[in-house]
């Protein structure tokens, strides 16, 4: 029969063409051996960096996070990554940046965030333009691994002159997150002059922070946290601690799926020689009734300076629903310094905020805490703010 006969029909050079094709698509395909890399960040150079500086030390090995120490570890979890960096989730830190300078900044610098999600964004390369596939190749020659890595058993400080070892804290399964106060006596048997502080935690899986003061005075001389812990005070100044005084530690934990036992060991280093500058504390608080419903309610404590001061160092206590907080000093002349402006604060990685270099407060100034409190309960809730300010006098 003619071809004519048959309008449908598919001839030639375009039968052939069309066979070939299905063939193709149905002949079994060798997977690519990876993704295409639209980004010139590196796991082995940049994103290592960031690891060490601002993650690795909560996310590492019996740690309290999953572990981002390896290429592979920190590759299968990219997108968590990337959504939480632009989030401002992680790494934990509530301040916000032009509002004072800190020595225990954790936060990415823009760069920094930007190199995180190109990186994400581009494949998440090792080094020479390769990716994780999740899957071994026994053909593949090994590569010399580099590891995001916290040194977790040195002193910061160098080697404390005394050493406490702390009351061990029992943690229960599937308990929830707890505070704890122990009290540990100093053995001191004169004054002495402290200038530093360092902690080591028992178990780094369970521990958020640590907060520290003196039972007698009631001083808080030092925190830490998962990326600072320790306290060192500027040359020159020093707490007192009076013979036979007592250290309280506030530890904050983290619920468990197993018993653990905690036992932390604090390191206290005194001053060589005289200190003239002794380091005190300015606590103002206040409290308020939310009501329900309410998204802003400000809570506001405040205090007059009767000296000059520079502020070494602020503490914020609070409770759940703090949206915002501001610390400023309002000078004699009418002019404003915001000292920190903080938002969406995490009660579970409570923090302090020491500044890089001593903050000049001049007297007359009104010091104050502002905090701004959500209630989103069908009953009014009593809550409050309080301001713990670390400072030395000037010109006495």
């Amino acid at each position: 029969m003619s071809s004519r006969h048959h309008p449908n029909r598919v001839r030639g050079p375009l039968a052939v063409a069309v066979c070939a094709a299905a063939g193709w698509m149905l002949w079994p395909q060798h997977a690519l051996p990876h993704e295409t890399i639209t980004t010139t960040v590196l796991f082995d150079r940049e994103i290592v960096r960031i690891l060490n500086k601002h993650c690795v030390m909560c996310h590492a090995a019996n740690g309290p996070s999953f572990p981002l120490e390896t290429y592979e570890q920190t590759w299968i979890q990219a997108r968590k990554i990337r959504a939480a960096v632009i989030a401002r989730h992680m790494p934990p830190w509530s301040a916000f940046p032009g509002y004072g300078l800190f020595a225990n900044d954790n936060s990415l610098t823009l760069r920094e965030t930007q190199f995180m999600v190109s990186w994400v964004e581009g494949s998440g390369p090792r080094n020479a333009g390769t990716v994780f596939t999740n899957t071994a190749d026994p053909k593949a020659v090994p590569r010399k691994e580099i590891r995001a890595a916290a040194d977790f058993d040195h002193w910061q400080l160098g080697e404390p002159e005394l050493k406490l070892s702390l009351p061990a804290n029992r943690i229960e399964p599937q308990s929830a997150a707890d505070v704890r106060r122990v009290v540990s006596d100093s053995g001191l048997t004169t004054e002495r002059r402290l200038r530093g502080l360092e902690y080591m935690p028992g178990d780094r899986r369970v521990v958020r922070a640590a907060f520290f003061t003196v039972q007698e005075t009631g001083d808080w001389i030092g925190s830490w946290t998962p990326w600072y812990g320790f306290m060192n005070l500027p040359k020159g100044s020093a707490w007192k601690l009076p013979a036979g005084c007592h250290i309280v530690a506030e530890i904050h934990y983290k619920g468990v799926t197993e018993p653990i036992t905690e036992r932390g060991m604090l390191g206290l280093s005194f001053a060589d020689g005289p200190a003239p500058n002794t380091v005190s504390a300015i606590v103002v608080e206040a409290k308020a009734e939310v009501p329900a419903g309410a998204t802003a309610q400000r809570v506001r404590a405040a205090t007059r300076l009767s000296v000059d001061i520079e502020a070494l160092a602020l503490r914020l206590e609070f409770q759940a629903g703090l949206q915002s907080v501001e610390v400023a000093a309002r000078k004699p002349d009418g002019a404003t310094e915001v000292m920190l402006f903080a938002k969406n604060l995490n009660a579970d990685w409570p923090s302090p905020y020491i500044f890089r270099s001593p903050v000049h407060v001049a007297k007359g100034s009104e010091l104050t805490a502002t905090g701004y409190y959500a209630n989103n309960s069908a009953a009014p809730l009593n809550r409050g703010i309080r301001l713990t300010v670390n400072k030395v006098q000037v010109g006495r």
